[in-house]
């Protein structure tokens, strides 16, 4: 069996509109077991951040130092 292509746009419509409203449906608990974790590991979300800010920073080069000089600079 083949799709007409006004079939296949008709069922695709539908499938992203089915997708939407589960998006749609589901979004407030996504957002509320979210805040949850958030708030119940907030010390360690932001030890883990502290830590992977510094390792960053550790790891770029100085930039400043690095550069060359450009031409109004020289003169």
């Amino acid at each position: 069996m083949t799709y007409s292509p006004e079939q296949y746009q008709a069922s695709k419509e539908r499938i992203k509109a089915a997708q939407k409203r589960y998006y749609l449906t589901t979004r407030e608990t996504r957002i509320a077991k979210q805040k949850e974790y958030d708030d119940k590991n907030r010390e360690q979300i932001r030890a883990q951040k502290r830590k992977s800010y510094a390792a960053k920073k550790q790891s770029e080069p100085n930039h400043r130092e690095s550069e060359p000089k450009s031409e109004t600079e020289l003169s």
